[in-house]
């Protein structure tokens, strides 16, 4: 089971890294949890395995499965904004709005490539605070915040422009953070909360590149098929090991059957009737009965 699992997970990231899906509720939880039953019902194929063990194998992996398939209502979920903000964004090789992006299509972007945004509030928010996070498997990370001390936006803008050549210094540091270079499709979330009004949303981002080149493809590649021969020679070894035992009884249930066939077997009975004697015709001292 939990070698299905580790399997899972790695697949997961590897969709990730290549770019096909975020690390979401499907893949960290439903993906894996699915994985790990086919290899319980795999391995327990032909076997005569024990009955509590594969009732505890699968009702450890209800939770996974159950908490997974709650991301199907997210399945053609699009990106969204509340508060009355907007958000236009261009890179170098796409360009989008918030709510037009979805896990399927969304905003790509390169890491040495440039980036323009416009930002709008209905109203001047004062004294605000904002974060910045990246979801996975259902759950939040921040990335990036205002710190500890709230921004005043003294100049009472409702607008922010920003106009960037390169976003290697920011996927860097995010890379930095999490011990490689970002890559993949991402889920990004973020809020600002303040004085004259509030917002939040989220999008679907697709930093692009070469996922063979990544420390963390390598990684999770490595990962997965290792749990793959693991479970393999589990399974080969589980099935001979059966197969041996069969024939051990096999032959034990010939060998005894054998030996009470052989001529003579039932003369080494002390109990056994003599011919012409019925079975119970004699009486406990072996002698005949009075009766």
């Amino acid at each position: 089971m939990f070698l299905g699992l580790i399997f899972g997970v790695a697949l997961a990231v590897i969709l990730q890294q290549a770019g096909v899906w975020p690390l979401d509720k499907l893949t960290v939880f439903l993906l894996p949890g699915i994985i790990a039953l086919i290899f319980v019902l795999i391995q327990r194929i032909g076997r005569a395995a024990s009955t509590t063990a594969l009732v505890i194998a699968l009702v450890l992996l209800i939770a996974p499965i159950a908490y997974g398939l709650t991301g199907l209502g997210e399945l053609n979920e699009s990106g969204e904004l509340n508060g009355g903000c907007t958000v236009e964004a261009a890179s170098d090789i796409d360009t989008t709005i918030v709510t037009d992006t979805s896990r399927s299509e969304p905003f790509d972007v390169e890491p040495d490539g440039g980036l323009t945004w416009f930002a709008t509030s209905p109203g001047p928010i004062l004294d605000h605070e904002w974060e910045i996070w990246v979801v996975i498997g259902g759950f939040e990370y921040v990335v990036a915040d205002n710190g500890e001390e709230r921004e005043p936006n003294t100049d009472m803008d409702m607008d922010n422009i920003g106009d960037e050549p390169s976003l290697r210094g920011y996927v860097e540091d995010l890379g930095f953070r999490s011990g490689e270079q970002i890559q993949g499709v991402f889920e990004v979330g973020g809020f600002i909360d303040g004085d004259g009004g509030a917002c939040d949303g989220f999008g679907f981002v697709r930093v692009s590149g070469d996922f063979l080149g990544t420390i963390i493809y390598w990684i999770a590649f490595i990962i997965a098929l290792l749990a793959l021969i693991i479970y393999l020679i589990l399974v080969f070894v589980g099935r001979n090991a059966a197969d041996a035992e069969d024939v051990d009884y096999a032959k034990a249930a010939l060998a005894g059957t054998a030996v009470t066939g052989l001529p003579g077997a039932a003369e080494d009975d002390e109990d056994a009737p003599l011919p012409g004697e019925r079975p119970d015709s004699r009486g406990d001292d072996g002698g005949s009965s009075d009766f």
